[in-house]
């Protein structure tokens, strides 16, 4: 059917003779127009959607990035402390370690330098 009204329009001896089907013709392509923005706007929604998902889902990483970030510095200060600690301890141990290996001797030849000069000099207690 579409072949032959299309065969009419051509062989029509006044142009304006199918004018009654003109507002028919409009509804039809109005619908079509329709039809097309019903399909590109739901296209276009499932693509914003894609786009928002994965938006989110950066934003959540980075978000958590952050945090791992702030853990690492936290971790990092709290090494940092903890290692000055320990320098002092070892600092302080090793303190005691030598006035335990050289306290005696010291002592000894404190008393020893003592009793030479009280010897030497003379003088009574």
């Amino acid at each position: 059917m579409n072949h032959q009204w299309r065969a009419n329009v051509d062989q029509a001896a006044r142009p304006f003779q199918f004018i009654h089907y003109d507002p028919i013709i409009q509804r039809k392509q109005r619908e079509f127009r329709d039809q097309r923005d019903v399909k590109n706007k739901s296209k276009l929604q499932e693509d914003l959607g894609e786009i928002q998902s994965i938006m989110k889902k950066n934003i959540d990483e980075i978000l958590n990035r952050g945090e791992k970030l702030d853990n690492v510095s936290n971790i990092s200060n709290e090494l940092r402390s903890k290692s000055k600690d320990f320098k002092w301890g070892t600092k302080k141990l090793t303190w005691q370690a030598r006035m335990q290996q050289y306290g005696p001797m010291v002592v000894g030849a404190s008393i020893i330098c003592i009793v030479l000069y009280v010897k030497i000099f003379h003088i009574g207690f």
